[in-house]
């Protein structure tokens, strides 16, 4: 592998060609047969434009690299650039347009939903378990209107000779509300402050953030992986 420098951009002068050392498995005539270059950057050339007694330093800097292998010079090469590594984006990296973000977003946010569902319409029926039996063995009949004018008179009509005065007025209408939906098998009320007054309802900003916690702990943990994988190839 052969190093080709312009140390004087700025005059006129002759390209200079530095060769590395073979290694003791390669013969001498493979390495004067290799095309690898190695191009001064401007900053570089100008740098050693301005070296007194360039020639000097030049045949120190010759003396080194004739000394050692490409394998060796490669390996300098990466200690020097692992003390100054550019920052990588790595976020951008496992994630280039965020739909693993987002999918990791909105699968917390809909299981979290689905678990306060589940957990809520549970407690709900434990709740109005008696009510709700009552009802199935209603005395005006066991069909469901019968059943369903049975909840409406015992819950909502004063007049009814079921009606339960006893019962406050708040939670009278949240009873016939959810046994009425127990009984046609429609969507139970997930807000009712009696049959959950003992459980958390999660706000949507707690939510929210949970959501969003669970997304970025999945970007965090690809990039953990990215970052192990990466270190393994230059380990290679």
């Amino acid at each position: 592998m052969d190093i080709t420098l312009n140390p004087k951009a700025s005059q006129i002068s002759p390209m200079r060609t530095v060769r590395f050392s073979a290694p003791e498995e390669k013969a001498a005539q493979d390495m004067r047969q290799s095309q690898d270059k190695i191009e001064i950057s401007h900053e570089g050339q100008q740098a050693a434009a301005e070296t007194p007694d360039f020639d000097q330093e030049w045949k120190k800097l010759e003396d080194m690299l004739g000394s050692m292998t490409k394998d060796e010079f490669m390996s300098m090469v990466r200690n020097q650039l692992g003390e100054q590594k550019l920052e990588v984006n790595w976020n951008a990296t496992v994630d280039p347009d965020g739909q693993i973000w987002c999918k990791s977003y909105f699968d917390s946010y809909v299981s979290q939903v689905m678990e306060f569902k589940d957990t809520a319409e549970g407690a709900i029926k434990d709740y109005y378990a008696g009510a709700y039996q009552e009802a199935l063995n209603s005395p005006l009949g066991r069909d469901l209107p019968s059943q369903l004018n049975f909840i409406a008179a015992k819950y909502q009509c004063s007049w009814s000779d079921y009606f339960d005065a006893s019962i406050p007025a708040g939670e009278r209408q949240w009873t016939y509300t959810q046994v009425r939906a127990m009984l046609t098998g429609t969507g139970l009320r997930l807000n009712d402050p009696y049959a959950l007054k003992d459980i958390h309802i999660p706000t949507n900003e707690e939510t929210t953030k949970i959501a969003k916690q669970a997304a970025d702990d999945k970007i965090h943990e690809l990039v953990r992986r990215a970052k192990e994988a990466s270190c393994m190839t230059d380990k290679g």
